[in-house]
């Protein structure tokens, strides 16, 4: 009778322990937690798991139908096991369906003063030797810089609401009216049809600690993705922060698609979906930590033709980058590991399974 250990890419788990007929241990095939899926492959009829980081656990036949949406008796028959009377003959149950929500965009008026902040940014950055040596430290190439309109904010600003389109407010505490924060760094628009619809700075001055956020969007910025180099039919990379997003359209603009959630948590909006459904491939590479692991889940879950592809260095492309990863090359592989577009046979199944690395599955 087979047991867990068949069902794994060969290699991805290693023997740890005695206890229980053996213990083996590696990356989740769910989650990638590394090092926290344990498997006791001779416990019980069909064996046990239990992943520590993102709690799934069962027998082996369990993991069948979870990892292959298989039925009961399907998963029975895959282990050369005997379904036991009583237990109920069916799928998994069905997820609820996800619809994504419709695209927002700002105000005019907030348009317009986006748009104008951004030509002062602009300028900035091209006079400003602190501008330049930050942006280019981050790995972005003055090309990059001035296609995509990269700025500099040399000092904060607290603008007044109205001048952003925005309702005067209070602030409860002072009885001051509250304003607008334009951070001081690195500015990074996102743009929709030729407007600027979100705007994002990184502060460089940033530190542990620091109770104020690492990136700072403007007020009423547009949650929806930054979208670069999108077009019917191409891969598409999906990246948490925009400035992997650059990074990755930097180095392999004319190869894919890079998509920014802003967030491990960020889903597609209404307009961002329809290009993501078409997609022959979405390459997911949310940041290796325990938040891109379960944003993971979500991607895996609601397209079929999603296949993870973390960096393999650092935590996300940008410290990739800064430890040697050749970020096209990265990409490259990630397309070329898998199938442009799963089978309904193998729906949920990566392609070769058995020959991937532990981190795409």
């Amino acid at each position: 009778m087979p047991t867990i250990l068949d069902f794994m890419p060969s290699g991805t788990l290693k023997h740890v322990a005695g206890t229980d007929g053996g213990e083996w241990a590696g990356p989740c095939p769910q989650c990638d937690g590394r090092d926290r899926f344990h498997a006791w492959p001779n416990k019980g009829q069909s064996g046990k798991f239990w992943c520590r980081a993102c709690g799934w656990s069962g027998d082996g036949i369990q993991f069948l139908r979870d990892m292959d949406d298989l039925s009961y008796p399907e998963a029975c028959r895959r282990f050369g096991a005997t379904p036991r009377p009583g237990r109920r003959a069916m799928a998994p149950q069905q997820k609820a369906v996800w619809t994504p929500k419709p695209s927002v965009l700002p105000c005019p008026a907030w348009l317009a003063t986006a748009a104008a902040f951004v030509d002062y940014a602009a300028g900035v950055m091209a006079a400003s030797a602190e501008g330049q040596a930050y942006a280019l430290g981050r790995g972005l190439t003055p090309e990059t810089i001035r296609a995509c309109r990269i700025g500099w904010n040399p000092a904060t600003i607290y603008d007044p609401r109205e001048s952003w389109g925005l309702p005067p407010e209070l602030n409860p505490e002072t009885g001051l009216p509250r304003k607008v924060w334009v951070a001081r760094g690195l500015v990074v628009p996102t743009f929709h049809a030729g407007h600027v619809v979100a705007l994002k700075v990184r502060r460089p001055d940033w530190r542990e600690g620091d109770p104020l956020p690492k990136y700072a969007a403007v007020k009423r910025s547009s949650q929806g993705p930054m979208a670069l180099a999108v077009a019917p039919g191409r891969p598409v990379a999906i990246v948490e922060g925009e400035l992997d997003a650059l990074l990755i359209h930097q180095a392999a603009g004319d190869l894919v698609a890079a998509m920014a959630m802003r967030t491990a948590e960020g889903r597609p909006d209404a307009e961002a979906h329809a290009l993501l459904k078409d997609a022959p491939m979405i390459l997911c590479a949310l940041d290796a930590d325990a938040a891109g692991r379960k944003g993971w889940l979500w991607w895996r879950a609601n397209y079929p033709q999603a296949r993870r592809c973390p960096p393999i260095m650092g935590k996300d492309p940008g410290e990739g980058m800064k430890a040697g990863l050749d970020l096209r090359t990265w990409i490259i592989v990630g397309l070329s590991l898998f199938e442009p577009r799963p089978n309904p046979e193998t729906l949920h199944a990566p392609a070769r399974r058995d020959e991937l690395p532990a981190w795409a599955l």
